[in-house]
């Protein structure tokens, strides 16, 4: 059921703005009370929001209603595994994968138990060349993973883990969009943020189908509130979180028309 939920909730088509206006009473501002420092992906079903933090190697919960920690949800179990640079997560309902960017893989966990599913990995990137993989996202058939140092988003078939490179986004770098980190999806159009070092942090925005820019999408008022090293994304299709290195905080935006 709550695969069945997620992918209906990743697919939903909505009317998407032109930027971004801050909603802050849905910003989450326990992560560095809960030792959460380095928060890098981000991944919902709708009542656990989960962050990985990338120093200390772990995945941290939340309940998404009162922002406060949710522990008994935490994944303690990336250090065992071998995970030890985690950063962009997405799952079915079932699986959470977890990107590595020092082994350049993929792991696999189960959502309940937290326990490793190895046979749920993704070992294929290496051959792909895709050697700094941060963000991913899934529609349940291709998970396209962002590569930070290559400025493109490759894509893999789910199921068999096989490259599907005539899904890859190769219009990253022409666009500018040249620190790709977190990605997110609703189906139609593909956001990628940026954490650019000439301070321009901004999401881009790209058709799923063609790859091209669709700059009517571009989010461009991060650094406006404050958003200064944004990395992870995640949506519920009304207001969309991003995180922020610089103040372990995710920042909520809603969806709406920037006046």
């Amino acid at each position: 059921m709550q695969r069945t939920i997620h992918i209906a909730l990743a697919l939903t088509a909505v009317l998407l703005p032109a930027g971004l206006i801050g909603a802050q009473s849905q910003d989450f501002d326990t992560l560095a009370a809960a030792g959460n420092h380095d928060p890098r992906g981000i991944w919902s079903d709708g009542t656990t929001m989960w962050v990985t933090d990338y120093y200390d190697k772990k995945i941290y919960a939340y309940d998404m209603v009162t922002k406060a920690r949710d522990a008994n949800k935490d994944f303690d179990t990336l250090i065992a595994a071998g995970n030890y640079a985690p950063q962009g997560i997405w799952s079915d309902g079932t699986t959470m994968w977890v990107t590595d960017a020092d082994e350049d893989k993929i792991y696999a966990y189960d959502l309940v138990t937290k326990a490793r599913d190895a046979g749920q990995d993704f070992d294929t990137l290496v051959d792909a060349g895709n050697t700094w993989p941060t963000g991913i996202w899934s529609d349940g058939t291709t998970m396209w993973v962002a590569d930070d140092s290559k400025d493109k988003i490759y894509a893999y078939d789910l199921a068999t883990k096989v490259r599907d490179a005539g899904k890859d986004f190769d219009t990253l770098a022409a666009a500018g969009n040249g620190s790709p980190r977190g990605i997110w999806s609703d189906g139609t159009t593909m956001w990628v943020v940026d954490d650019d070092d000439n301070f321009a942090d901004k999401i881009y925005a790209y058709d799923l189908a063609t790859k091209s820019r669709d700059t009517s999408k571009d989010f461009e008022t991060l650094r406006d509130t404050e958003n200064r090293d944004p990395a992870g994304i995640w949506s519920d299709g009304t207001t969309i979180w991003v995180t922020d290195l610089e103040h372990a905080k995710i920042y909520a935006y809603d969806l709406a028309t920037e006046e």
